[in-house]
């Protein structure tokens, strides 16, 4: 019986363990994605992907993350949202606004909104008004291009409404992320133009392969917070069981979404990554 409780107490010892490295594990994920309509001058482009900061900070200052994202040399940077947490104390603000200023000395950044910031109007408002002024380009149901070596491709960012990811304290009957709904708010697609789309829920990537997007980069599952093997993410924020769409590429028609676990939120067997996507044709 003695050694059955001690069996126990190493098992629990162990499993709490390794919840706590896995939620302050950061990795840097590597990925290639071909596409045979990426414009020549894009060729070997790399995208660093970052989503779901919430309320978690990587050393002081976020200074372990800052470290990760210089070290990776992109040459865009993309941010699917949830940089903050809807009940966030602003005084946990000064990492976020230094982790930004410094990405933005990196590179151009691009910025889509979460849930997170849609529930939190005056921190966000707050914050917004200070990333923006640093340069990072907030797109709300707008497009912008990038160019390089004398080619560009169209970046768009979606902005659905909350009723796409919560009814007040229920997730029964959301709004669906559709073609229809996706083509309301961003307008018919430009298919001359190889068009990326930053959306911070991956749930719509039908609609969104459908309306014209090339490539999309979204967040939002955290990896499905507890990553089991062979079955993959357990939980979506939607309280689903076993989410389509947790992390990885994902293939629609001539769309291909990524989606990164991103960096906070409790973890198991999911640790917080960063994505550096490399862009080439074929």
């Amino acid at each position: 019986m003695k050694n059955i409780i001690k069996l126990g107490i190493a098992a629990a010892f162990f499993s709490a363990a390794g919840i706590y490295i896995h939620d302050r594990q950061l990795d840097v994920r590597r990925v290639t994605v071909r596409h045979e309509r990426l414009p020549e001058g894009f060729e070997g482009a790399k995208v660093l992907h970052l989503s779901d900061l919430h309320s978690k900070t990587f050393g002081e200052l976020n200074g372990n993350l800052i470290s990760s994202c210089e070290a990776c040399r992109p040459d865009v940077i993309f941010f699917t949202g949830d940089l903050i947490s809807r009940n966030e104390d602003r005084c946990f603000f000064d990492a976020k606004l230094f982790l930004l200023e410094k990405l933005t000395a990196i590179c151009d950044v691009y910025f889509v909104l979460g849930n997170h910031e849609q529930d939190a109007d005056a921190n966000w408002q707050y914050l917004s008004e200070k990333i923006e002024h640093m340069g990072v380009k907030i797109l709300r149901n707008e497009g912008d291009y990038i160019y390089r070596n004398g080619d560009r491709v169209k970046v768009s960012g979606l902005l659905p409404a909350l009723e796409c990811y919560h009814n007040g304290h229920c997730y029964k009957h959301l709004k669906p992320i559709d073609i229809a709904y996706t083509t309301q708010l961003l307008g018919e697609c430009d298919r001359g133009e190889f068009n990326i789309l930053l959306a911070h829920s991956p749930f719509g990537f039908e609609g969104y392969a459908e309306w014209g997007a090339d490539l999309v980069f979204s967040g939002h599952v955290h990896g499905g917070l507890i990553r089991l093997p062979v079955l993959g993410g357990l939980l979506s924020p939607e309280r689903r069981f076993f989410p389509k769409y947790t992390k990885g590429t994902y293939y629609k028609d001539d769309s291909k979404m990524l989606v990164t676990s991103g960096l906070g939120k409790l973890r198991i067997n999911n640790p917080s990554e960063i994505v550096v996507c490399t862009l080439t044709r074929g």
